[in-house]
C-alpha cells in the first residue's frame, strides 16, 4: 500500500531519486576539481603581476580592516573576488593562504559545471546536458583556476547569469527577471566586462516584449511607413548608445570613432582562439544549431535559449572586438581569448542540441562554416608559452614545442581541421537523427571535443606551471624570509632603477610585513601603486617624510646607515625602529644588472653615486669605471661612447632630490665596445655626489636583431671610494 497519508514518507523517494540523478554531475565536478587542484598544487608563486598583487592585497586589507586597501591606501569598490579570498589570509602562514586561495577559486571554477548542466538541460536531455556541462570545465580557460585573478569566479558567474536569464525568457516572472539581474550584478562586481551581461538581459526582454501578442496585434495592423519609422527609431537607439558609451568609456570612444577597422580584426581573434581552443567544431556546429530545423516544435525553453545564446554572442565578440582594438593602440597587441571565454558555455550546450534534436539549416551550417573557417585561420600563429590572454593556443605551442611543427605546418593543419569540422557538421545534417551512424559519428565528436579541450587546458596550465616554478627558482628562499626577520614588524622597500620588479613583487606578496614600496628615482611605479619618491632632507642622507615602519628592506644600490638585521643576495634589511630613513650611499639609474640606459630620443646614458656618511673615508678619490666588455659585436659593428663624470658636495636640488652644488672635478673619457675604461677623481671633504653621462647610447636589437636587448645601453656602471693610504 502506498503511504500517501504522510508526506514525509512520500517526499523522501523523491529526494533518493534526485540525490542519484546528481551523482554524475557531481562525479564530474569532483573529478575535474581534483585534477585541477593538482595543477594548483604545482603552481609555486604568482606570476601574473601586478594583478596577482594587487588582489592579494586588497583582500589581506579586508581580512585585517573589513575595507579594501592597497599598501594602507584606502581603494574604493574592489572585486568581489577580493572578499571571497579574504578570509584565506586569517590562516596566518602567506604560504598556507596561498594554497587555500588556489583551492578555493579551483573549487570555484569548476562548479561552472553546475550552472552550465542547467543552461543545456533547458533543451536536450539530461545526458547530452551532462556532456556539455563537462565539456565547458574542460576548457583552456580552466588554466586560470590556479591564478589570483578574476575569471576563477567570473566565470562560473557568468555561466550562471546566461543560465538564469534563459529561464527567465522561457517563464517570465518578476522573481526570475530579478533573480538573473542579481546574478548579472554580482558578475559585474567580480569583472566589470560582464556588464555585458545586462546588454544580454535587456536584449532578451525586448525580444519577450516583441513577440508578447499585445505587440503581435499592433504589430500586425503597421503600414510600410510605419515599419520604416520603427527601424529609424531602433538606428536612431543604437546611436545614442553608442554616443552615451563613448562618454563613459575611452575605450569606446577611442575606438569606434577613430580604429573601427580594428574592432572587426580583434573580435576575429579572439573568436578564433576560442574556437581553435576548444577543437573548432562547437563553434560550426553550436552557431549552425541556433537556426533549428523547420518543423521542429518550438518550446518556450528552445527559443529562450536561442535568444540568449544570439545576445550573448554578440555582445561578448562586440567587447572583445572593441577591448582587443583599445588595448592595442595604448599598450600592446594581443590575442584576447579571455574576453570571450565565457561562450564555451553556450557553445556545448548548443552542440548539444545538435546532438540530441540535429543540427540547424543548411544555410545556417554553411554561415557559420564560413565564420568559423575564417576567424579560425585569421588567429596569429602565436607560439609564445604560456600565453596568459589566449590559452586556446597552447595546443598550437603543443604542436610546435612537441610535435617539431614549424608555422607554416600548424596554419596548414588550422586549415584541414576546420575542413574536417566542416565535414562533420555537413555529415550530422545529412544522416537521420536517431540513426546507428548518426549516433556513432556523433558520440566520436564529442570525445574527439573534449579530448582536444582538456589537452589544450593541460599544456595550458602546464605552461603556467613552468613559468611560475622559473620565477621560484630566483626567489630568496625561504619566500617569508623578511617575516620571520622582522617578527611580522612592518617594512619599508627602498631601492632604484626597479626594471625588474618580480623578485620585489613575490617578497612583498609572502611578507605581509611589507607595508610600503619607495624608490629613489620613481621607477617603483613599476611596482604597482601607491609608491612614493621621498625628498633628501638634509645633506647627510636624512629621507623625509619617515616611512613609519620598523624596518626598511634596500636593493639595488641603496644602501643605509642603520644596523644590518639580514640580507639575502643584494636586498638587505635595516632596523629602523620608527625612526628615518637615512642613506649610507646610493647609485641611481643603473639597472639590476649594472647597465645604464638612456631613451631612443636622447641616446644619453646617465647615471649618479651619491656617498652620505663620509665619516670613516679620509683623503681619497671616486673610482668611476665604465665598462662595454659585455658587448662585443664583429669589429664593422663597433661603436665608441663618450662619459662624462662630474663630482661635488652633495646638494638639494629644487625637486627636493640629491644634485651637485658645485662641481669640483670633472673627466671625460672613451669607452669602447669590447672594452672598459675609468677615471679617478678626487673626492670632497663633505658628503659627496658623482653624476656620469655616456653618449650616444647603443640597442643591441638594432645593431643585431638576432639581440633581444631593445634597451639603449650606455655602459656598465662601478662607482666606490677608493681612500689614499690603505685599503
Amino acid at each position: 500500500m502506498t503511504p500517501t497519508s504522510n508526506k514525509g514518507r512520500t517526499d523522501r523517494p523523491d529526494f533518493l531519486a534526485r540525490l542519484q540523478s546528481a551523482v554524475p554531475l557531481l562525479a564530474v565536478y569532483f573529478g575535474l576539481a581534483a585534477l585541477y587542484a593538482w595543477q594548483a598544487s604545482r603552481h609555486p608563486v604568482p606570476t601574473i603581476f601586478t594583478d596577482e598583487l594587487e588582489l592579494t592585497q586588497l583582500s589581506r586589507a579586508i581580512a585585517e580592516t573589513g575595507e579594501p586597501a592597497r599598501r594602507g591606501d584606502p581603494y574604493g569598490l574592489a572585486t568581489l573576488v577580493a572578499y571571497v579570498l579574504a578570509p584565506v589570509w586569517w590562516l596566518g602562514s602567506a604560504a598556507a593562504s596561498y594554497a587555500t586561495a588556489k583551492l578555493v577559486l579551483v573549487l570555484a571554477m569548476t562548479a561552472t559545471v553546475f550552472p552550465a548542466y542547467g543552461l543545456a538541460r533547458l533543451v536536450v536531455p539530461r545526458w547530452y546536458a551532462l556532456g556539455a556541462a563537462a565539456a565547458a570545465t574542460s576548457v583552456p580557460a580552466l588554466a586560470y583556476s590556479s591564478i589570483l585573478v578574476e575569471e576563477p569566479i567570473a566565470y562560473p558567474l557568468a555561466t550562471l547569469a546566461l543560465w538564469l536569464i534563459a529561464r527567465a525568457l522561457a517563464a517570465p516572472s518578476w522573481g526570475r527577471v530579478a533573480a538573473a539581474a542579481a546574478v548579472c550584478a554580482a558578475a559585474t562586481w567580480t569583472r566589470t566586462q560582464l556588464a555585458v551581461l545586462f546588454a544580454v538581459l535587456v536584449l532578451g526582454l525586448l525580444w519577450l516584449a516583441w513577440e508578447s501578442e499585445p505587440v503581435r496585434r499592433w504589430r500586425a495592423a503597421w503600414s510600410r511607413w510605419d515599419w520604416a519609422g520603427a527601424i529609424t527609431l531602433a538606428l536612431g537607439a543604437v546611436l545614442a548608445f553608442s554616443a552615451l558609451m563613448g562618454h563613459l568609456s575611452t575605450s569606446w570612444r577611442n575606438t569606434t570613432f577613430l580604429y573601427k577597422d580594428r574592432i572587426f580584426e580583434h573580435a576575429s581573434w579572439a573568436v578564433g582562439a576560442l574556437a581553435i581552443g576548444i577543437g573548432v567544431l562547437p563553434l560550426i556546429v553550436g552557431i549552425a544549431a541556433l537556426a533549428r530545423p523547420k518543423g521542429e516544435p518550438r518550446t518556450p525553453e528552445t527559443r529562450a535559449f536561442v535568444v540568449t545564446s544570439v545576445a550573448a554572442l554578440g555582445a561578448f565578440i562586440w567587447y572583445a572586438g572593441i577591448k582587443g582594438a583599445y588595448v592595442s593602440t595604448v599598450f600592446a597587441t594581443y590575442v584576447y581569448e579571455r574576453n570571450v571565454i565565457y561562450l564555451a558555455p553556450i557553445l556545448f550546450a548548443a552542440t548539444a542540441l545538435a546532438f540530441a534534436r540535429g543540427i540547424g539549416r543548411a544555410w545556417a551550417i554553411a554561415v557559420a562554416a564560413a565564420a568559423t573557417i575564417y576567424v579560425v585561420n585569421a588567429v596569429p600563429i602565436v607560439l609564445q608559452y604560456p600565453y596568459y590572454e589566449a590559452h586556446g593556443l597552447a595546443i598550437l605551442a603543443f604542436a610546435n614545442r612537441e610535435l617539431g611543427w614549424s608555422e607554416r605546418k600548424i596554419d596548414d593543419a588550422l586549415v584541414v581541421v576546420s575542413l574536417v569540422a566542416l565535414a562533420i557538421a555537413v555529415a550530422l545534417r545529412l544522416l537521420r537523427r536517431g540513426s546507428l551512424a548518426f549516433g556513432v559519428l556523433a558520440g566520436m565528436a564529442a570525445v574527439a571535443i573534449v579530448a582536444w579541450s582538456m589537452t589544450t587546458q593541460v599544456y595550458a596550465a602546464e605552461g603556467e606551471r613552468i613559468l611560475s616554478k622559473e620565477v621560484a627558482r630566483n626567489l630568496p628562499k625561504p619566500y617569508d624570509w623578511v617575516e620571520q626577520a622582522t617578527g611580522g614588524g612592518s617594512v619599508v622597500v627602498l631601492g632604484q632603477q626597479i626594471s625588474d620588479p618580480t623578485n620585489i613583487w613575490l617578497t612583498e606578496f609572502f611578507n605581509p610585513a611589507v607595508r610600503k614600496m619607495w624608490s629613489l628615482d620613481g621607477t617603483a611605479i613599476k611596482v604597482g601603486a601607491p609608491i612614493l619618491t621621498p625628498d633628501l632632507d638634509a645633506t647627510d642622507g636624512t629621507l623625509t617624510p619617515p616611512p613609519g615602519t620598523d624596518y626598511a628592506l634596500a636593493v639595488n644600490g641603496v644602501a643605509l646607515q642603520a644596523p644590518i638585521v639580514t640580507r639575502r643576495k643584494s636586498a638587505v634589511l635595516y632596523r629602523l625602529d620608527g625612526g628615518p630613513v637615512k642613506l649610507r650611499e646610493a647609485l641611481v639609474g643603473r639597472e639590476s644588472d649594472e647597465w645604464i640606459i638612456g631613451s631612443s630620443d636622447e641616446k644619453i646614458a646617465r647615471a649618479a653615486y651619491t656617498r652620505y656618511d663620509v665619516s670613516g673615508d679620509g683623503p681619497g678619490f671616486a673610482v668611476v669605471k665604465l665598462s662595454r666588455v659585455g658587448w662585443c659585436p664583429k669589429p664593422s659593428l663597433r661603436g665608441t661612447g663618450t662619459a662624462t663624470v662630474r663630482i661635488g658636495p652633495v646638494g638639494i636640488g629644487p625637486d627636493k632630490q640629491p644634485a651637485i652644488a658645485r662641481i669640483t672635478d670633472r673627466r671625460t673619457f672613451l669607452v669602447k665596445d669590447c672594452k672598459a675604461n675609468g677615471v679617478l677623481l678626487n673626492t670632497p671633504n663633505s658628503p659627496w655626489r658623482v653624476e656620469v653621462a655616456i653618449a650616444p647610447t647603443f640597442s643591441p636589437n638594432e645593431i643585431d636583431p638576432s639581440k633581444s636587448d631593445r634597451r639603449q645601453l650606455g655602459g656598465v656602471l662601478d662607482v666606490k671610494f677608493q681612500p689614499l693610504f690603505g685599503g
